[in-house]
């Protein structure tokens, strides 16, 4: 079939990746490529962040896992298997998250192995995508398997049906005025680049949206959550409030020098929209998971067609 995939961020490239490894003929669409897209700016590892706790969901987060984990072994996708710790200074009120997590890589942390005023944390083995090599990776891939690359911004995804079989629509926050999807929100997120170096692990904090992501260019300290704001923009408050919590949780990072900060737009929706309607495949409202669902829910997608 001709598909046209509308959306150039993780979810329609991976989307258009398996649509041409499954025979289609493809044509990705959007009005932003990398590095100019939400995708760019994520912290970019893998993890069920704000997902529902059902047997789909579990299924597109292991196949995602899955297809990371392989493509580690090639240096050239700026994939790396990475440690991970999740801990609390509280406790865990709900331990479903578990559940998405391969279990041969999840296990309880001792209260000695874990930052000073923490009580409990797992530790895990998990991809870390380095968007910055691995996104321009997928492009090149796209156009070797001879996907059709255009940068236009799209209003009507019906008029595309005059040129194709299939319209995929990986919009993202895009949805919101494309598919009149109200139920499509921003939540913003901020976060502070330090100059890379130690830790050599992934953290995240419980309680709060603080978390700090080792990469080749940076250390990234993150973040914040904000519902409903709809301007990428950083705010210096912020900005030094990641920073104190993230100094807080690792001293160390206080040595290290600030080289930029960024904010993002996560499209969040309360379900990720993964159905068929009409010849239009819907496929967005991923929310800060987008990484982790890409290559699952893409594998659905296929199975739409």
């Amino acid at each position: 079939m001709n598909i046209a995939v509308v959306g150039a961020g993780i979810s329609g490239l991976s989307t258009a990746y398996k649509l041409l490894e499954a025979g289609h003929e493809v044509t990705v669409i959007a009005k932003d490529f990398s590095p100019n897209t939400t995708s760019n700016k994520a912290a970019a590892f893998w993890f069920p962040y704000h997902i529902r706790n059902d047997i789909r969901g579990i299924n597109w987060c292991h196949k995602s896992f899955a297809f990371f984990k392989e493509k580690s072994m090639d240096e050239d996708t700026g994939i790396s298997m990475t440690d991970i710790i999740k801990a609390s200074k509280q406790g865990f009120d709900d331990d479903s998250w578990t559940n998405y997590m391969p279990s041969s890589s999840l296990n309880l942390l001792n209260q000695s192995e874990l930052p000073e005023g923490y009580n409990k944390g797992y530790k895990a083995s998990v991809p870390l995508i380095e968007t910055q090599i691995f996104l321009p990776w997928l492009m090149r891939e796209l156009q070797v398997r001879g996907a059709n690359i255009i940068q236009k911004k799209i209003t009507d995804l019906k008029e595309l049906l005059h040129g194709f079989d299939v319209v995929v629509n990986c919009s993202a926050l895009g949805a919101r005025e494309l598919c009149n999807d109200k139920m499509v929100v921003a939540v913003r997120g901020q976060i502070v680049l330090l100059e890379p170096g130690y830790p050599n692990h992934i953290f995240i904090d419980n309680q709060t949206p603080s978390y700090i992501v080792p990469r080749k260019d940076a250390t990234i300290v993150g973040g914040t959550y904000e519902e409903e704001v709809y301007e990428a923009v950083t705010e210096e408050r912020s900005l030094e409030d990641i920073l104190q919590k993230a100094c807080s949780i690792l001293p160390v990072l206080k040595e290290r020098k600030i080289i930029g900060s960024w904010a993002g737009l996560r499209p969040f929706r309360s379900m990720v929209r993964l159905e068929r309607e009409g010849n239009i495949i819907h496929n967005y409202g991923h929310g800060g998971s987008g990484f982790t669902l890409s290559f699952g829910c893409a594998e659905e997608v296929v199975s739409l067609v």
